[in-house]
C-alpha cells in the first residue's frame, strides 16, 4: 500500500494563503501573504493611464510596416520613452481606446528634424516645412504619415489609425518657409500628420536612420477624455484610489 503525505492538494493551498516547496528532501510551507499595502494614487493612475494609451498608440503605428525608431533599445521603449509626456487620457478597464493628439511619435532618430505646421499656402491647406528643395542627401526618402482619429465598434470606441506613403519633393510646393505640401485633406479637423526623412539601409556602410518627428493636428476629441468627469468614471472601472 502506498503510503501518503499529511498534506492533502485539493486546490485550497492559494485560498487558504499558503505556498510549499521541497528544500532538503523536506516539505516547507509558509504563508504567501504580502504585508505590503496595496497602493494606487492619483499619480500612479495617470502613469497607468499613460502606459495603456501609450501602448495602444504603439499597436495602430507598428501595422504600418514603417518602425523608425533608432535610439538606444529597442522601437517600443524608445516609443514609449517619446510618447510619455503625452497628456494622459482617461478610459474604462479593457478599452485599448487611441487618441489623435499632437506630439504623437511616429520615429526618432539622427536627420535633421524637419520643423512643420498647419498653415495655408495661397489660401490653401497645407503642411507647410521648413525642408529646402536639394537638402535631401542621396539615399534620403521622405515619408507622409497619417493619422485620422476614428470612433470603431459597437460602443464607438476611439481608434487613432496611421497610414504611410512616399512622398516626392517634386509633389511640394515652395514657400518662403520652405517645401509644403498642399491639399484640401490639410483642413480635416480629425487628421494628423508627420513628414519624416528616411534613410533606409543600403549597404554595410550606410546604416538606417531617420529624423525624429511627432503628429501635428487640430484634432481635440482627447480632450473629453480628460475631465474630472471622465477620471472620476474610469477610476471607478479600476476599483479607485488607494492610498493604503
Amino acid at each position: 500500500m502506498k503510503k501518503t503525505t499529511g498534506l492533502l492538494m485539493n486546490g485550497s493551498a492559494r485560498q487558504a494563503g499558503v505556498t510549499f516547496y521541497t528544500r532538503g528532501g523536506k516539505t516547507v510551507i509558509r504563508s504567501s501573504h504580502s504585508k505590503q499595502p496595496e497602493r494606487r494614487s492619483q499619480k500612479q493612475f495617470d502613469v497607468r493611464m499613460r502606459t495603456k494609451h501609450n501602448a495602444s498608440l504603439w499597436t495602430m503605428l507598428k501595422a504600418t510596416g514603417e518602425v523608425h525608431f533608432y535610439g538606444e533599445g529597442n522601437a517600443y521603449s524608445r516609443f514609449r520613452a517619446l510618447a510619455f509626456p503625452l497628456q494622459a487620457v482617461y478610459t474604462s478597464k479593457g478599452d485599448h481606446a487611441s487618441f489623435l493628439m499632437n506630439g504623437i511619435p511616429v520615429s526618432e532618430g539622427s536627420l535633421p528634424t524637419i520643423k512643420q505646421h498647419l498653415g495655408t499656402v495661397n489660401g490653401k491647406p497645407a503642411l507647410v516645412t521648413d525642408l529646402k528643395k536639394g537638402e535631401l542627401t542621396a539615399g534620403e526618402t521622405l515619408l507622409l504619415f497619417d493619422a485620422t482619429q476614428k470612433m470603431e465598434g459597437n460602443n464607438d470606441l476611439p481608434c487613432c489609425r496611421f497610414n504611410v506613403r512616399e512622398v516626392k519633393v517634386k509633389e511640394m510646393t515652395a514657400t518662403k518657409d520652405g517645401l509644403a505640401l498642399v491639399d484640401d485633406e490639410f483642413a480635416d479637423e480629425m487628421k494628423g500628420w508627420a513628414l519624416v526623412r528616411v534613410m533606409r539601409q543600403m549597404n554595410r556602410n550606410i546604416t538606417a536612420q531617420s529624423s525624429t518627428q511627432t503628429i501635428v493636428t487640430r484634432c481635440n476629441l482627447w480632450e473629453r477624455y480628460t475631465t474630472p468627469e471622465a477620471m472620476k468614471a474610469s477610476l471607478e472601472t479600476y476599483g479607485g484610489i488607494k492610498e493604503k
